[in-house]
């Protein structure tokens, strides 16, 4: 069986293009690379254990209260520029156990079975940075992990509050200023005027 030249020009076009197509989330959305805190090799995947590891490291200030367990590699995006930098952005996925934020301080990975030894770290806690929107993190931070792919990713488990509560610095400066102006105003109201 022969093969025409333009079949194969076309063919070779439609997987330049579908590589080519390939979208990117660009940097300046998903802001910096979110810091990890710390990984385990944990039993079980329930809710109880993973908030057990995560309050080891953060003591009770966090709790995970949810779930995005139907995660799958075609939820996140490759980042423009960044080699192995890879952002899912959590109001895109479903919460499929208890009540997530769409905003997070603080999340954690837990990797599926497919590649890693047995002694090797299942279990990621990841502090979100400046765009508490996306998870944005790269694949290097997954030492150990042999055969690691953004596939690997079995679910992501989140608390109920987040980063997107803290006060943009806008509007804490607008804020000071208007305290300044109260003050000022009563410092210079007339005297004997109450």
């Amino acid at each position: 069986m022969t093969i025409s030249l333009t079949a194969k020009i076309g063919g070779a076009a439609l997987a330049l293009g579908m590589s080519l197509g390939a979208a990117a989330v660009p940097v300046s959305t998903v802001g910096n690379v979110d810091t990890l805190l710390g990984s385990a090799l944990l039993d079980e995947s329930s809710l109880a254990t993973e908030n057990a590891f995560v309050q080891s490291i953060l003591g009770n200030s966090y709790t995970l209260t949810g779930k995005y367990d139907s995660i799958s590699a075609s939820d996140w995006e490759m980042v423009d520029g960044v080699e192995g930098g890879y952002a899912v952005q959590f109001s895109a996925l479903s919460c499929d156990e208890g009540t997530c934020s769409t905003a997070p301080a603080y999340y954690l990975i837990k990797l599926g079975t497919g590649g890693s030894p047995d002694d090797t770290a299942d279990t990621y806690l990841f502090q979100n940075l400046s765009a508490f929107e996306w998870a944005y993190v790269q694949l290097q931070q997954f030492t150990g992990v042999t055969n690691m792919n953004i596939g690997r990713v079995s679910h992501i488990a989140v608390g109920n509050g987040g980063g997107g509560d803290v006060p943009e610095p806008a509007s804490l400066a607008l804020l000071g200023l208007g305290l300044l102006g109260l003050g000022a105003a009563r410092r210079i109201r007339p005297a004997g005027k109450a």
